[in-house]
């Protein structure tokens, strides 16, 4: 039909998998069919978004259940990157009046932990040029876990309280990890724009300058000294799950309940 119309060809066509849910085929009779809007209004875009995008991979077969959606998503973007930024943020208002004390350029220098990071964004770029769109997503975490194992390592908390050359040090730790989220923020945009938007906004910069943003943005190096942050509050909203009692059990059923999921505290756009 394209050829008829005098229309190109194009050179690759791409083509999704099936999807099950709970290992099972999806169907009416069933009564087991996902509707997308139904999933959006409960966790929110980006929560799905990330899901799917992480856990099928692009052009396979791929399944979903809801125990490992919300273990998923409370893991990597509640906890990794979400806890990440809040209790770095923490740090800065307690000890830095919520103001950066060097340029992240400065702070990172001589730091090996920059160069991993700027590994890492240069993988998570090929990924995203090849259609990886699974393995950017591992890529970015990836940077996150990196993050939280640095911070834990230099335990900046405790080096405040010591005060001089390493409370220095400490200060230019928090810069560090703050620069990493900014960066976290740009690489995992195509996934989650809004969870981006959030965190871009936390680190004192404007939704114009969020949305002008560009993937050569996360070259290290965008925070300044004196630049203050917003106050720390959390960026996803971490899924909670409660137990719904039945108001008439049945006798093979007894009292037990149902598990309910449901996203407390954010509304995403």
């Amino acid at each position: 039909m394209l050829m008829s119309a005098g229309i190109s060809v194009p050179d690759a066509v791409f083509g999704h998998g099936f999807l099950t849910k709970d290992g099972m085929k999806m169907g009416k009779s069933l009564g087991n069919t996902l509707e997308p809007k139904d999933l959006v209004g409960r966790f929110g875009a980006d929560a799905v978004r990330y899901f799917f995008l992480r856990e099928v991979e692009f052009g396979n077969d791929g399944d979903y259940s809801e125990e490992r959606f919300i273990n998923t998503v409370n893991a990597h973007l509640a906890n990794t990157i979400g806890n990440l930024l809040n209790r770095t943020l923490g740090l800065l208002k307690k000890n830095c009046n919520s103001t950066l004390a060097f340029d992240s350029i400065a702070a990172a220098d001589g730091n090996s932990f920059k160069n991993n990071v700027e590994n890492l964004v240069d993988k998570a770029k090929g990924h995203y040029e090849n259609l990886s769109l699974t393995s950017a997503c591992e890529t970015v975490l990836e940077i996150g876990n990196l993050g939280n194992l640095y911070i834990d390592e230099q335990a900046p908390w405790s080096c405040f309280k010591q005060g001089g050359e390493i409370a220095e040090k400490a200060a230019k730790d928090l810069v560090i990890i703050l620069e990493t989220m900014r960066i976290i923020a740009i690489a995992l945009s195509p996934i989650t724009p809004s969870l981006s938007l959030r965190i871009y906004t936390q680190l004192g910069f404007t939704e114009d300058q969020f949305r002008t943003s560009r993937w050569d943005d996360t070259k290290w190096g965008a925070l300044k000294a004196g630049q203050a942050m917003m106050e720390p509050k959390p960026i996803f909203a971490k899924i909670e799950t409660e137990i719904e009692e039945k108001d008439q059990a049945s006798p093979k059923e007894g009292k037990g309940g149902k598990k309910k999921a449901r996203s407390k505290g954010l509304v995403e756009a």
